[in-house]
């Protein structure tokens, strides 16, 4: 890695980046490039576990779900700024009605 680049792990969640390299080898490097993470894609954190693994990143406009293990042998360039495309939303649950038949 280079001194600016810095491992996909490290990211916080609303900072983006760009994809220098890939340092792993073997059917996870072949599973992550098929997936669209290759050199040159912009990637975006969009959360994490309140533990810290897993994180969701999107990238080519899907959201994919990474251990920090699997991000952290992904090497980017941090891009400049916060995320303002993908801001981050609570999740709702479904509401539902607390009696059945049309009794409220």
């Amino acid at each position: 890695m280079s001194s600016q680049s810095k491992p996909l792990g490290q990211l916080n969640p609303g900072e983006r980046g760009t994809i220098l390299s890939i340092n792993c080898t073997g059917p996870l490097r072949r599973r992550l490039m098929d997936m669209g993470l290759t050199p040159g894609t912009e990637v975006i954190v969009e959360r994490t576990a309140p533990l810290g693994d897993p994180m969701v990143i999107c990238a080519r406009g899907c959201r994919l779900g990474l251990r920090r293990a699997e991000a952290g042998s992904i090497a980017v360039m941090p891009c400049p700024g916060m995320c303002r495309e993908a801001p981050i939303r609570p999740r709702r649950g479904r509401r539902r009605n607390r009696w059945r038949h049309g009794r409220f």
